[in-house]
């Protein structure tokens, strides 16, 4: 009994640590500037929604959120197209240096990003791609495509081969066995590849910061860092757009939250 009053009182600690930043995000971003310097609340005295109304709709944010979602969605894309292949390849083809050109794929990833910024930094000046959103997708793509690669890769080896020999022998070509088989087996680990995608480009901040400048390439976080280095700041507007930031995450996380339990627990029951 002693024990399950102890975890009991660790997860209430536990919620209110997670939660409680949560809601004081929200609290303030619906105070008004001056009760936030003056006065610490615990709810606001009187509400207000201008906040959220002025950066989106009088200001570029809404750009910033356009741009966020243009780089996300087609990060995620890209990442499954290639990285779909690749990782079959590496699955069912065993050639010399297979799993030295895997580890090296995924250093790509597990190496600081802040090692590689001048060298990019040269290479989209000279190929012109500093300040554009193609840019800032190829360069997420270097970070997350072995990732996606490494992932769905795990998945493949749970499929038994015996169903993709059944396949051939009932007349499919590799491309149909691929298309009818391959692919619907793996759709909730598809889904997952996707989400984690979009979650790392829709939060990565380092690139989106240093390799844009105008508001028609940067995305949401990086305008949130720009806004921070202004001598005048209204937290208010800082916390309704952290809160703006984190909703289209949550709301995916939420809407295929079934396909990431089906796809985290693939080939743990045979």
């Amino acid at each position: 009994m002693k024990t399950k009053v102890v975890s009991i009182i660790l997860v209430i600690i536990f919620v209110i640590f997670i939660v409680f930043p949560l809601y004081w995000l929200l609290n303030t971003s619906l105070k008004t500037r001056l009760e936030i310097i003056s006065e610490t609340t615990l709810w606001p005295t009187n509400p207000i929604l201008t906040n959220y109304y002025r950066p989106l709709f009088e200001d570029v944010y809404g750009m910033y959120i356009r741009n966020s979602f243009i780089i996300a969605i087609t990060e995620a894309i890209l990442c499954i197209v290639i990285g779909l292949p690749a990782a079959y390849a590496f699955s069912r083809i065993k050639f010399k240096g297979d799993n030295h050109l895997l580890f090296w794929l995924l250093t790509n990833r597990m190496a600081p990003p802040a090692a590689f910024l001048i060298p990019y930094y040269v290479m989209y000046v000279s190929l012109k791609l500093f300040d554009t959103l193609q840019g800032l997708i190829i360069i997420n793509s270097i970070a997350n495509l072995p990732f996606t690669i490494w992932l769905l890769k795990g998945f493949i080896d749970g499929i038994p081969k015996d169903i993709e020999e059944a396949a051939i022998v009932d007349g499919y070509n590799f491309w149909q066995m691929f298309s009818r088989i391959i692919i619907p087996v793996l759709k909730p680990a598809i889904f997952v590849s996707g989400l984690f995608v979009f979650a790392f480009t829709w939060n990565e901040m380092l690139f989106a910061s240093l390799f844009t400048t105008s508001p028609r390439a940067m995305p949401l976080t990086g305008g949130l860092l720009h806004y921070l280095s202004q001598t005048w700041v209204n937290w208010g507007e800082i916390a309704a757009l952290t809160l703006i930031t984190m909703l289209p995450v949550l709301a995916v996380v939420f809407y295929l939250q079934k396909y990431l339990v089906r796809a985290l627990t693939f080939g743990a029951v045979r």
